[in-house]
């Protein structure tokens, strides 16, 4: 005999088939197209590579809820804002391809990596234009100026070596003659742009006339071969007796040429035999720092008639008071009225203070006076 429990069970079991029973034939109304599938879509045990299938699992039944209307509106607005795949996948790709074009390209990125020119172009550029300004400036500086044919301390290199031949053919000159002639013009050949010209006399007596003229032209010679230039000659012994006016114009024109071409030295031999109103053309050519020509060199000769030799001990000083004596009493005449034109006692004085920087008294060498230079 069966408990009342049991057949309460029972009979639950029953109603429970009966409404799966009719839920299942519910379903199968309301889907007909599942009824339709072809017997092919229906899953086999077991693959085609003979792989187990699934273990079925059991789903819990949820009842099917009809959606609410706002909802539907919602999905509906949703799925209208949200665009295809499709479209998404073509702004992505359209943004790609503009970030490809404001970039470098393949082929400048690898250039790049391999010769540095797309990073180092800025460099590169900069270099080239400081090169350029540099080339420039130095172009313009050393057109702007003629460049010296020799530095200043090439110059006096040669000079001195010129000299030491100079030395080698008058061996009986002074040591003074020597050490003063070379550092009064080595100090004017050290100044690349002297503030006046350099000049110096040389006298002797009579009987070293030809030891003299000699001995000019070989320290004219060393001083223009330093410079690389030549030496202009004037003889006032040539030019004696004749008209001041004219002498003077004529050495103003010598003088003039040379020092505006390539002769920056001239000697004037035997000055106490040009005419007196002429040497006033000196004034010119030797007034210190208003002189015409700062980077020139005048040597002028006084042979003293009266004198045969100077003595060698005779000292330095009294040569000069000598040459001055001289000089005047060749120059200054008290016959003539004072004029303009003519040489006085303060225009000599204006001479003499101009030339008379240093004056050099010069020996008699026997070879020389017998030979010649």
């Amino acid at each position: 005999m069966e408990s009342p429990v049991e057949g309460d069970k029972a009979d639950s079991l029953q109603d429970g088939d009966k409404n799966s029973g009719q839920q299942a034939n519910n379903g199968s109304q309301d889907n007909p197209s599942n009824s339709e599938k072809s017997p092919g879509d229906h899953q086999s045990p077991s693959g085609p590579t003979g792989t187990p299938t699934e273990k079925n699992t059991t789903v819990p039944y949820v009842a099917d809820v009809p959606p609410v209307e706002g909802d539907l509106s919602r999905t509906s607005a949703v799925s209208q804002k949200e665009p295809p795949n499709e479209e998404i996948e073509k702004q992505k790709m359209s943004k790609k391809e503009e970030v490809e074009l404001i970039g470098p390209t393949t082929t400048q990125t690898e250039l790049a990596e391999e010769t540095g020119i797309l990073g180092g172009g800025t460099k590169l550029l900069i270099i080239v234009v400081l090169v350029a300004l540099v080339a420039i400036v130095a172009h313009y500086y050393l057109h702007s100026k003629s460049p010296p044919q020799k530095t200043d301390w090439q110059q006096v290199d040669v000079f001195l070596k010129q000299m030491k031949k100079v030395k080698a053919r008058f061996p009986n000159q002074r040591a003074e003659l020597w050490s003063r002639s070379e550092i009064h013009l080595k100090r004017h050949l050290q100044t690349s742009q002297p503030a006046e010209p350099v000049s110096l006399i040389l006298t002797s007596g009579v009987r070293a006339e030809r030891t003299m003229r000699c001995l000019a032209q070989g320290v004219a010679s060393a001083f223009s071969t330093a410079r690389n230039a030549s030496v202009l000659h004037i003889d006032g012994a040539g030019k004696a007796g004749q008209d001041s006016d004219q002498v003077k114009l004529d050495i103003d024109r010598k003088l003039q040429g040379a020092f505006e071409g390539d002769k920056p030295v001239a000697v004037i031999h035997r000055l106490e035999e040009l005419p007196p109103g002429s040497t006033l053309i000196f004034y010119r050519y030797c007034d210190h720092e208003n002189a015409a020509y700062k980077k020139t060199f005048l040597i002028f000769t006084v042979l003293l008639g009266d004198e045969e030799e100077i003595q060698a001990e005779m000292r330095l000083s009294a040569v000069e008071e000598m040459v001055d004596d001289y000089l005047q009493k060749r120059f200054l005449s008290h016959d003539h009225p004072v004029s303009f034109d003519r040489m006085d006692l303060n225009k000599y004085g204006g001479l003499w203070s101009r030339i008379s920087h240093l004056i050099l008294p010069v020996a008699a060498e026997d070879r020389i006076e017998q030979e010649g230079c």
